[in-house]
């Protein structure tokens, strides 16, 4: 998941500069007819993506845990008990499955990152919609005349979405936060518009919060028909301590209050009685123990190149590691097979392997068509790329990751509807990741038979809805 922070610890000057600045141009910009408010007819859908969270928590919630908008969701709405994600499981794939109703395979976006040359651009990801190569939501919106907004969902730089805040940060200082790199791949007058919204940086201030009040933004002054919004705070937290822990029951606490929030600023742009609320995720969490690094025997065996801190600078293949699995490649018309197996023989032969999929078996699970094979880590433990230091370290304590095959226990995602056009009762018990962009569809009233690879989830809407 995208460790990064958007609108906090801004220079104080710039801040208040740019704000300033904004006055000005939104001023110009709402004479001009360009920040009017839309109109409230006609369906509205919300979108709630809760990064990491497994349907773990709302079927079986861990002590402390306090999510009352999500409780009154499933009462008077329609939730799954499971959903059964893409491979591997993994935010930029998983939120373009969501919105396109296809498997990696198809839509394009593979895995988090985008390079597939080895030592060349690691720490670049999937940020660019360009990328997607099957039709999303927003353009199925754009071509009914819908308007659309989007809160650091993933793979939407450049998108055609109305009022879009990107997930995106600099490659170069990943771990910076630079939302004047984010405003790069903006309309201008939606960077206005948010930093307004945001104003001066508070030092309390949390990613999840700002994502929120973005949203609620563009609730009240756009009416946009579709609107996502992607939290990512409970992932973070997870990462960190675990599935399961006090950080992460906090976190989700929180992201709990912000649903409401949501849900008052709706009321409040009287837009709830219009409005299905979707509250959906990418991915659970499994508990990691110990870190694998494969790298380090490829580069031993002579198929990768490294420098002296670890870094991958080339070689005769390239590896993505997706935490929970890596996959290798070569370039077509060599087979290397044979030495990655044996420089990979040492994970064999110490149980840190769950399962091997070759080219035709990744081909049947939708995932990377240039993957060549794929390594599933074993229990407790995950992958990284580091190609330096031991083979396997033990964490001095458990922190978490995803990344699994879809199907292994914990990594089952989430899905809850509630709204005027939603059943109250439907328990659809378990789901696919595909089927969550064709019903969100349906859910604008708009019918596509050529949209996902399977029909809406068409038990969850009333017959008064005009659904049926």
């Amino acid at each position: 998941m995208a460790r990064r922070r958007l609108g906090s610890n801004v220079v104080m000057r710039k801040t208040v500069l740019i704000i300033l600045a904004a006055l000005v141009l939104l001023i110009a910009g709402a004479w001009l007819g360009l920040n009017t408010p839309g109109k409230a007819g006609g369906r509205h859908v919300l979108v709630i993506s809760i990064d990491g969270m497994s349907s773990n928590y709302y079927m079986n919630p861990p002590p402390g845990l306090d999510i009352p908008n999500m409780r009154t969701f499933m009462d008077h709405g329609s939730f799954a008990e499971a959903v059964t994600g893409d491979y591997p499981t993994l935010t930029y794939p998983s939120h373009t499955t969501m919105v396109s109703g296809r498997m990696p395979a198809e839509h394009g976006i593979y895995t988090n990152l985008s390079s597939r040359q080895p030592g060349k651009n690691l720490n670049d990801w999937f940020w660019f919609a360009k990328d997607i190569r099957t039709p999303a939501l927003w353009d199925e919106a754009r071509a009914h005349h819908l308007t659309t907004a989007s809160v650091a969902w993933p793979v939407t730089a450049g998108a055609p979405i109305d009022w879009d805040v990107p997930e995106i940060w600099n490659p170069n200082r990943p771990a910076a936060p630079e939302p004047f790199y984010v405003a790069r791949f903006m309309n201008p007058l939606v960077t206005l518009e948010v930093a307004l919204t945001l104003g001066l940086p508070r030092r309390d201030s949390e990613d999840d919060e700002n994502r929120a009040r973005i949203a609620d933004e563009f609730l009240i002054r756009h009416h946009p028909s579709l609107t996502l919004v992607h939290l990512e705070a409970l992932d973070l937290a997870q990462h960190a301590q675990g599935p399961g822990s006090a950080a992460a029951i906090a976190a989700l606490n929180r992201d709990d209050v912000h649903i409401g929030e949501m849900l008052g600023t709706l009321r409040q742009a009287g837009l709830d009685s219009s409005t299905d609320v979707f509250i959906v995720s990418d991915h659970g969490f499994l508990t990691v123990r110990r870190e694998i690094r494969p790298d380090l025997l490829l580069a031993d065996a002579g198929l990768l190149t490294v420098d002296s801190h670890g870094r991958v600078t080339g070689g005769r293949i390239a590896t993505v590691v997706n935490e929970g699995s890596f996959f290798v490649y070569w370039p077509p018309g060599e087979d290397v097979t044979a030495q990655v197996d044996a420089a990979l023989k040492p994970l064999r032969d110490r149980g840190l392997i769950y399962a091997e999929f070759d080219r035709q078996a990744l081909a049947r699970m939708g995932a990377d068509p240039e993957a060549r094979l794929a390594f599933e880590a074993a229990d407790g433990a995950k992958f990284v790329s580091e190609a330096t230091g031991p083979l396997v370290t033990e964490l001095q304590f458990p922190t978490g990751d995803h990344g699994y095959l879809p199907t292994r226990p914990g990594l089952q995602s989430s899905f809850i509807a509630c709204g005027p056009d939603i059943r109250a009762g439907v328990d659809l018990h378990q789901i696919t990741l595909t089927a969550i962009g064709p019903t969100l569809l349906e859910a604008l009233g708009i019918r596509d038979p050529q949209f996902g690879d399977r029909p809406p989830l068409q038990i969850i809407f009333s017959a008064t809805s005009k659904h049926e």
